[in-house]
């Protein structure tokens, strides 16, 4: 299953990143349905990037090709202390 890391910055700074990650990941799967899977991923990690949230291209596209084949995503958020924490 394809893991997506988030600093534990930004998740003190938005403590709801679990909602903004999905709702701007469907906002994104939405805006692209009919683009390939590539220009999906740009979409996808220009949504990201406006919520402070980086994903390289290889990450995005991984997202998009799971997303079309009905899989979900897990984000963990990487903790200042090493450890890390699953949202689903």
């Amino acid at each position: 299953m394809s893991e997506f890391r988030i600093t534990h910055e930004i998740h003190k700074v938005h403590p709801d990143i679990r909602e903004q990650l999905t709702a701007t990941t469907i906002e994104a799967i939405n805006e692209s349905s009919s683009r390939s899977a590539e220009d999906a991923a740009l979409v996808l990690r220009n949504k990201l990037g406006e919520i402070g949230v980086h994903m390289s291209e290889e990450a995005c596209l991984s997202a998009i090709e799971r997303l079309r084949s009905g899989k979900t995503l897990r984000f963990e958020i990487e903790r200042e202390d090493g450890h890390s924490h699953i949202e689903e």
